[in-house]
């Protein structure tokens, strides 16, 4: 009989949005060495997508992801080696959403612990459904977090409550991290895929070369002076305004319709 078994990481497009959905669910998507494979398969996919402007990151089941499978590592053997691969494994799959082209939404349902907190809360924007946590265990089992984690926590909760969420592992509820800003939005479980692929269509709309600029700008301003942003601004700035969208862009509201953005 063939295989019917499906993929660990399912991907679909929508017109202008791909949608990646980790997609093991028994396992509360851990991520063994399969579905990491899978998953940068997937972000490489729509990475040389041009048709593909934002790209919508989420999980099948009762999870996100509950991050590194551990059953992998038991007795701090894998069938790859030691468990101290967190740069090897994990850090091409951060980078993939941080360092992408493409915008990233992140639909967070469930729950999204671990590693995979890199992934939920590196996106460039994030909802979150209202029965959904997020959970850094790691110090529970004897580990320190990973995947950006830290950095993570740090930048939206300051020091002292991120440090204690993650030395007594608290569970964050939606809401908190709506409160904190570490999600955009908090929708009803069952609105959550539509309600990203939804926002996601929308913002393909908009001028994809002056978004990717936007993503560069913002990321770089997070460990830069204000001069530096400014600079990178500049930069930016005289690429877009010699770009076809620009001139779209400027004769769309002179003629009041809707721009047409061709990503040129």
């Amino acid at each position: 009989m063939p295989d019917t078994k499906p993929d660990l990481v399912a991907y679909e497009t929508d017109d202008h949005v791909a949608i990646i959905t980790l997609n093991r669910p028994e396992a509360m998507n851990a991520m063994n060495k399969a579905v990491r494979d899978a998953l940068g398969d997937a972000q490489a996919k729509a990475e040389h997508d041009d048709n593909i402007r934002v790209v919508v990151l989420t999980g099948s089941g009762r999870a996100f992801s509950s991050g590194t499978d551990l059953k992998e590592f038991i007795g701090g053997q894998s069938d790859h080696g030691k468990f101290d691969n967190s740069i090897r494994d994990y850090k091409p799959l951060v980078d993939g959403v941080a360092k992408s082209k493409k915008i990233y939404i992140a639909a967070i349902n469930g729950f999204a612990g671990g590693v995979a907190l890199g992934l939920a809360l590196g996106s460039d924007l994030a909802v979150m459904a209202d029965d959904a946590t997020i959970f850094s265990p790691f110090i529970g089992i004897g580990l320190v977090p990973d995947g950006g984690a830290s950095w993570f926590y740090l930048r939206h909760l300051g020091y002292k409550r991120a440090f204690a969420a993650m030395a007594e592992g608290t569970r964050l509820d939606a809401q908190t991290c709506l409160d904190m800003g570490m999600v955009n939005k908090v929708v009803p479980a069952a609105d959550l895929r539509d309600e990203a692929v939804a926002w996601a269509q929308s913002l393909a709309e908009k001028a994809p070369l002056a978004l990717q600029s936007l993503k560069i700008i913002m990321r770089d301003a997070a460990t830069s002076s204000q001069e530096q942003t400014a600079r990178v601004e500049s930069e930016h700035q005289m690429m877009m305004a010699n770009s076809e969208d620009s001139q779209e862009g400027i004769m769309a509201f002179v003629q009041k319709r809707k721009p047409e953005f061709k990503g040129r």
